[in-house]
């Protein structure tokens, strides 16, 4: 962006400006005006300026009414108050009333107005490249926003047409069971994907606490039980148990346990903290996931063996908090809690090298 470098010199003393013009013309782009409305012209009509030079005492408005005045005109000039009025009061008046960079008293040598001068220039530049910066800062998050928001519309059109074919397929007659139920899988991972699309732009909006939860009854039973099964491989190549109690007992299979939430929140919330649960376990290791009420809160705990790396335990729940994992991004458990939060409940944590980690999420009882 090109960057202003005019000085505009009011006083209503014509001496005093030819002077300047005699001094300073050679070195400075210069731009002179006798008295303060010649100034507002001036601003008006051959800016912008830089640096804005005023006497303090001139016909009709003060010095310090121009430079508010002038602030109107040109907010990003730097001003720097000229004048014989040397006297204390007067200078803190200009400097806290004013706005003033700099204040300087006549007669002033050439050096010290031209370095105050080349001051004012680079304090000019200064701002006005951080202003530039937060300009295409804000441009690139608005971009990024478009892009991301044009991706999620955009994906939604394939899931729906991987979502669908099974749905076709399934009404062959020439398949077995084994298919039918592999045909289930892919529509139930088009729907988990699609979901997950839907979920981005509901983790947005919490972030810029603008999301409206529409909460419903939630039996986070089924949805425990299928990350369970996603996880059951795993399970089985590390020796794992995984364990779903209900008060500490093995929950039964027609068991439920409702909270107050939205389905999905509670899936991506629970599906972060059992994968963080099931990777940071120890081989021949066990899992558990403990659901109870509890002062009128609905408790879900969740234990495994392993203990958090002391590198993230104070930062467990910020973002991009994470340690030993090659493809983490820190983002689960951040994630996890905001959802929480938005529910009207929260996530605590809790770990040691014996006994391991318990993480503990309170979500309002159905």
């Amino acid at each position: 962006m090109p960057q202003c470098a005019k000085i505009l010199f009011v006083d209503d003393d014509s001496s005093v400006l030819d002077s300047l013009r005699r001094s300073l013309g050679r070195c400075y782009a210069l731009v002179t005006a006798r008295g303060p409305e010649e100034g507002l012209c001036a601003l008006a009509e051959k800016g912008p300026f830089a640096v804005i030079v005023s006497d303090l005492r001139m016909p009709g408005l003060s010095g310090l009414e121009f430079l508010r005045r002038a602030k109107e005109i040109a907010p990003q000039a730097v001003a720097i108050m000229l004048t014989g009025h040397g006297d204390l009061d007067t200078a803190m008046a200009a400097i806290n009333e004013g706005d003033i960079f700099r204040f300087l008293t006549k007669p002033c040598p050439p050096p010290i107005l031209s370095r105050a001068l080349d001051a004012a220039i680079t304090q000019y530049h200064l701002v006005a490249t951080d202003r530039e910066l937060l300009r295409v800062t804000l441009e690139n998050a608005q971009l990024k926003e478009d892009v991301e928001r044009i991706m999620r519309h955009d994906l939604k059109t394939p899931l729906t047409t991987i979502i669908s074919l099974p749905q076709v397929l399934r009404l062959a007659d020439n398949l077995d069971d084994d298919q039918r139920d592999m045909l289930s899988l892919i529509e139930d991972a088009g729907y988990t994907v699609l979901a997950m699309v839907n979920l981005s732009t509901a983790l947005f909006k919490m972030e810029r606490d603008q999301y409206v939860l529409d909460p419903a009854d939630v039996d986070i039973v089924p949805t425990l039980r299928k990350l369970f099964a996603a996880h059951a491989d795993t399970a089985e190549t590390h020796a794992l148990a995984l364990e779903l109690t209900l008060d500490g007992c093995p929950a039964a299979p027609e068991a439920a346990f409702a909270v107050r939430g939205e389905e999905l929140l509670c899936y991506s919330m629970l599906a972060n903290l059992l994968a963080n649960a099931v990777e940071a376990s120890p081989d021949s290791g066990r899992v558990t996931v403990d659901l109870r009420q509890e002062a009128g809160m609905a408790r879900i705990t969740l234990a495994n063996q392993g203990a958090v790396p002391e590198s993230v335990r104070e930062r467990f729940f910020e973002k991009y908090a994470t340690a030993g994992k090659p493809k983490g991004t820190g983002l689960g458990t951040y994630s996890a809690r905001r959802i929480a939060l938005v529910h009207g409940g929260d996530i605590a944590m809790a770990t040691d090298d014996v006994t391991g980690t318990v993480v503990t999420v309170s979500l309002p009882r159905a």
